[in-house]
């Protein structure tokens, strides 16, 4: 991989208390303007990578964020794919969520990164 990229922790710095008030399948934006993205942030020739976000709760106020890995590395007959969720909590209640894939390409001999951004900041979520 060649960018540098951020742990959870670091990025939870830019989201932890900031309030949802609007949000799309690739993007979250908070009170204060700052966007929450999904992003394919590398990939190599045919291999990809991709998350969106479902059923989003407005008005809720971020206090924790997980990502957990739903199946690293499952052989797709051509090559891997990884799955992976991003859960957005308020308290204990989940107010967003992010399925996300990340595929190898032709027979495996690629790679792909989805990754939450913020800002300029990236931090992975799944790699294939």
């Amino acid at each position: 991989m060649c960018k540098d990229y951020i742990s959870l922790k670091e990025l939870k710095k830019d989201l932890i208390f900031k309030k949802i008030v609007e949000w799309s399948e690739s993007e979250l934006i908070l009170e204060d303007g700052t966007k929450l993205e999904v992003v394919c942030s590398e990939y190599d020739c045919c291999a990809w990578a991709e998350g969106e976000f479902k059923n989003v709760k407005l008005d809720a106020v971020i206090t924790d964020i997980k990502i957990f890995d739903k199946g690293k590395c499952v052989y797709n007959g051509d090559g891997y794919t990884s799955y992976a969720e991003v859960v957005v909590y308020h308290n204990r209640n989940e107010i967003a969520k992010a399925e996300c894939t990340a595929d190898d390409g032709n027979g495996g001999y690629y790679y792909s990164v989805c990754a939450l951004k913020v800002k300029d900041k990236l931090c992975i979520v799944t790699d294939a």
